[in-house]
């Protein structure tokens, strides 16, 4: 979910209704260009970065797989605009693949493609975006580590990709021998239900239902999926008996939530406990079942990754928490913050990532913090960040 630049409730008809909120672009300021490109939506991948601005989609960062979609494997130290005549309006990026939803609703991928990440029936890369076959139109998704998932408009749920810990949801025997058997090579249905938002991690899935409830599916090692003692369900299975969820996102081994009162819920892992991680933001090692985690102002939209987490909350205010070895949560130092710390305000999205986070302001800038060696924070240098630094994005 994004919020913080202009808000809108969108009710989609069919059998089934669907509601998010949905980040609207800055609108243009009388009939000049602007000097820059203001953006919609920016998502961080494990070491490049997408953002989208008025239809264009610009990319930078690593490069080695093609998950710039360039048509190239050349790394970009500044932001580049994806040859296409598509017009996107979501981007997600993951470790070495990418997505995107164009104005049509349809999804595109590109990229690495040995678990099937591109959903295009074959385990084929790509260095160029290529069309997704989805029943409906998409509403939105998220890409992380090997496999992707879509919400789509009629609040249908499709992910594909890796499949070896049940991250696709299938209710599938397993692996067996060969880790890639179980791979979903074109989109897979997850659960006979009507979704509202889905959150892709390592090695888990989480997604809230219509009703407002909570389920999650994949590794469960860490208690990802809740107070579940299997570890590992190959079927989505209630967290608990609320049904006042509202948005979760996925990490390596943890989960974070949001109910409808803008209350933050975490649990699973803190990785690297004690000495690198905290993406929980509680001072202890594991969190079995959700357990609030106290913010200021409450949260509206999260994010987290492997080592850190962010929230951003209904007034803009952006806080971060955990590892902080990159300068990852724009802080001005490299110093491990163990519980959620403000970090400043005006902030409409933000996207977390392995050692990065970028953001839009509520004036629609793209800002980036933290590691830099393949120039992922799109400044045209590789010096590392410990404060949110402005990206220029070029003017269509």
């Amino acid at each position: 979910m994004r919020t913080g630049i202009a808000i809108a409730l969108v009710t989609l008809a069919g059998p089934a209704c669907l509601e998010r909120g949905e980040v609207l672009g800055p609108e243009p300021v009388g009939t000049s260009t602007p000097p820059v490109a203001l953006a919609s939506d920016v998502s961080a991948g494990e070491r490049h970065t997408l953002a989208v601005s008025r239809g264009r989609l610009y990319a930078w960062g690593a490069n080695d797989t093609g998950q710039l979609g360039l048509g190239d494997t050349d790394e970009r130290h500044l932001p580049e605009a994806v040859p296409s005549t598509l017009r996107f309006v979501r981007v997600a990026a993951a470790n070495a693949h990418s997505c995107a939803i164009d104005d049509l609703s349809e999804v595109y991928c590109w990229g690495e493609n040995a678990r099937g990440q591109l959903g295009r029936g074959d385990r084929t890369p790509s260095l160029t975006p290529v069309r997704v076959s989805l029943p409906a139109p998409a509403a939105t998704l998220s890409a992380r580590f090997n496999h992707t998932c879509a919400l789509l408009r009629n609040a249908a749920l499709y992910c594909w990709g890796q499949n070896d810990e049940g991250q696709l949801g299938q209710d599938d025997p397993g692996v067996g021998g060969d880790p890639t058997v179980a791979d979903g090579l074109e989109p897979l249905p997850v659960g006979g239900a009507e979704w509202v938002d889905v959150g892709a991690g390592d090695g888990h899935t989480c997604a809230v239902r219509l009703d407002g409830a909570l389920f999650c599916w994949g590794r469960n090692t860490s208690h990802q999926l809740g107070p579940d003692p299997r570890i590992q369900v190959r079927v989505p299975i209630q967290v608990d008996a609320d049904l006042d969820w509202l948005e979760v996102d996925a990490g390596q081994q943890h989960t974070l939530a949001l109910k409808r009162n803008a209350s933050l819920y975490v649990w699973g892992d803190n990785v690297a406990y004690p000495d690198e991680g905290f993406p929980l933001g509680i001072d202890v090692a594991q969190v079995d079942v959700p357990t609030p985690l106290g913010l200021p102002a409450g949260a509206a939209a999260i994010s987290t990754e492997v080592f850190h987490s962010c929230s951003v909350s209904h007034a803009g205010e952006l806080h971060c928490w955990g590892r902080n070895i990159e300068g990852q949560l724009g802080t001005g130092d490299l110093e491990i913050r163990r519980e959620p710390t403000f970090i400043r305000d005006g902030i409409a999205s933000v996207s977390t990532s392995w050692f990065t986070t970028a953001a839009i302001t509520v004036t629609g800038s793209v800002v980036c913090t933290g590691e830099n060696d393949f120039g992922q924070l799109g400044l045209g240098h590789l010096d590392r960040m410990m404060e949110f630094t402005e990206v220029v994005l070029p003017a269509p």
